[in-house]
């Protein structure tokens, strides 16, 4: 069977995007490969195995475009709304929390995104259901 085990996003702030992500997910270098022309910075923390793979390639002057192929990454947490506000505190910008109902007015999912130093999307969904 198969084992997801990380996500690549290339970055033009190598140091930016680490802290973005150490304060707004908790994430830390797991492992890190410098070579002459990019690094590849591997991220996670102490609730998965899955890492987030942070390539910066040197000399790159021009920010990355994402096309319209891609979408977004997404993270689970405790409390959704807490976690928007810490973000909101740390001058990160979250977009809105916002839910989804059934049928029946029950809770499918509580959420929000930010968009990290890169543009890149990401999803935050409170620990409910199908996203326990």
């Amino acid at each position: 069977m198969a084992k997801l085990i990380h996500a690549m996003i290339r970055v033009h702030d190598l140091d930016r995007s680490i802290r973005f992500y150490r304060e707004a997910f908790d994430l830390e270098i797991s492992y890190r490969l410098d070579f002459p022309d990019f690094s590849l910075v591997y991220l996670r923390n102490a609730a998965s195995d899955c890492e987030l793979e942070l390539t910066w390639n040197r000399g790159r002057t021009e920010p990355y475009t994402h096309g319209d192929g891609y979408g977004h990454v997404a993270f689970c947490v405790e409390d959704a709304a807490a976690s928007q506000r810490r973000m909101r505190e740390q001058g990160l910008a979250p977009a809105d929390l916002r839910e989804f109902h059934g049928d029946n007015n029950e809770l499918i999912a509580r959420y929000f995104f930010i968009q990290d130093p890169d543009g890149y999307k990401i999803e935050v969904l409170e620990r409910h259901g199908h996203y326990a």
